[in-house]
């Protein structure tokens, strides 16, 4: 999700717009939950236990009247690009996956795990300023009268510990962190993945992961007395498994050269077939079936169209550019701090009457600030893990990649 702090365990080829395309997935993500917070959740791509009819699913995209013409098209672009936000979820399951798997097969292809060292690494990654965040709600969420909570919640220890995919807990204090619990379940069978990528070869592992989630969704919607839009989301990471295979398929295909992937999505015949796909998936998620392989249709082409922006577009805005590389280097703190904040923002000030573009002013203003302020906690959180007695608590376990014991064929 965000670039890690902790030394490489290999020297990787270095992609400098993957932070940039971090960043535009943070964006999209933010976006949303600006969106839902003011137009609510679009039923499209958000199977529900009450979805209504089809003909009011589409009812829904029809266009809001305003009151003027400029009006009309800010609130209706502005809708339509936000309800889309949701989508930069399965872009940084694709990028994760991708760099996991991008620094081990630029050491080897062979490469084993260490995984007591990889645990920890992922452990020091993620836990500290998850649980600083859940502190700092604990006292924001009070003081602004947002959804208080308190910390002898039994909803509270079990978040703090990760179980945030019981359904009791999965909307408790921040919703965004439904994602935050399925990277770590991810990270948490990623050991077991490379050794299944490296034993099938690419084909066969990318084969295996579209199965496994189009059953488990398919399960989910049709059979499972559960809630359809967790699972959709990813209550269990099978439902999300094969959007995360997909970045490290593509990091164990081009395994070190560079030029493999600089390559993709050069031709106009590539954006072609990725819109085709994109539109197909999108058309797909309006209908419950269809949702269960949505998201393996809309996600690669999301990501292609991220990837083609950061790379070869926004280069050209110098400092925009580096804006939103420093924004995807920050963006998991981005993550654990944007939404309470800004939807706690967003309830203040909509009773107050103004031109739409003032308020979506007013809110932009807020979310620069929550960036800043979420870059500054998670910067000083990781900078104090490195200072006594800390750094001996929290200590770095080193590399998490080994020479492999046996050399074997790998298949592509």
């Amino acid at each position: 999700m965000v670039a890690d702090p902790t030394p490489s365990i290999a020297r990787a080829p270095r992609l400098p717009w993957l932070d940039a395309m971090r960043g535009l997935a943070i964006l999209m993500i933010v976006l949303y939950h600006i969106t839902i917070a003011i137009y609510g959740t679009p039923w499209f791509a958000h199977p529900r236990n009450d979805w209504p009819d089809l003909g009011v699913r589409l009812a829904q995209i029809r266009p809001l009247p305003q009151e003027n013409l400029p009006a009309f098209l800010l609130a209706n672009l502005f809708r339509s690009i936000g309800w889309l936000g949701y989508q930069g979820t399965g872009v940084f399951l694709v990028i994760s996956g991708f760099g996991l798997t991008w620094a081990l097969v630029n050491r080897s292809r062979e490469a084993e795990i260490d995984r007591r060292a990889f645990y920890t690494r992922r452990f020091l990654r993620l836990f500290p300023l998850y649980w600083v965040g859940h502190f700092f709600f604990l006292v924001f969420n009070n003081l602004a009268n947002w959804r208080p909570f308190s910390p002898l919640d039994p909803r509270f220890a079990l978040s703090l510990i990760g179980l945030r995919f019981l359904p009791e807990v999965f909307h408790f204090i921040s919703p965004a962190w439904w994602f935050i619990v399925l990277i770590m379940q991810l990270y948490a069978v990623f050991p077991f993945l490379w050794m299944a990528l490296q034993r099938l070869g690419l084909l066969r592992f990318w084969a295996g992961a579209v199965l496994i989630t189009a059953v488990s969704r398919g399960i989910g919607f049709f059979l499972l007395p559960v809630d359809r839009e967790m699972w959709s989301r990813g209550l269990l990471f099978p439902s999300r498994l094969a959007e995360f295979a997909l970045g490290m398929g593509l990091a164990w295909w081009a395994a070190g050269e560079v030029s493999r992937i600089e390559g993709l999505m050069r031709s106009p015949r590539a954006w072609a077939g990725m819109l085709a796909i994109y539109g197909a998936g999108l058309s797909l998620s309006f209908t419950l079936p269809g949702a269960t392989i949505a998201p393996m249709l809309i996600t690669p082409a999301a990501a292609s169209f991220l990837m083609l922006l950061a790379r070869d577009l926004l280069p050209w805005l110098k400092g925009f550019y580096r804006g939103l590389s420093l924004l995807g280097t920050y963006s998991y703190g981005v993550m654990v701090f944007h939404q309470p904040i800004l939807w706690a923002f967003i309830a203040w000030l909509w009773p107050f009457s103004m031109p739409l573009a003032l308020r979506l002013g007013l809110i932009g203003s807020i979310a620069i600030l929550t960036f800043i302020g979420s870059a500054a906690i998670e910067w000083g959180t990781y900078r104090l893990l490195q200072q006594r007695p800390l750094n001996r608590i929290f200590s770095h376990p080193g590399s998490y990649a080994r020479p492999p014991v046996h050399v074997r064929h790998f298949p592509l």
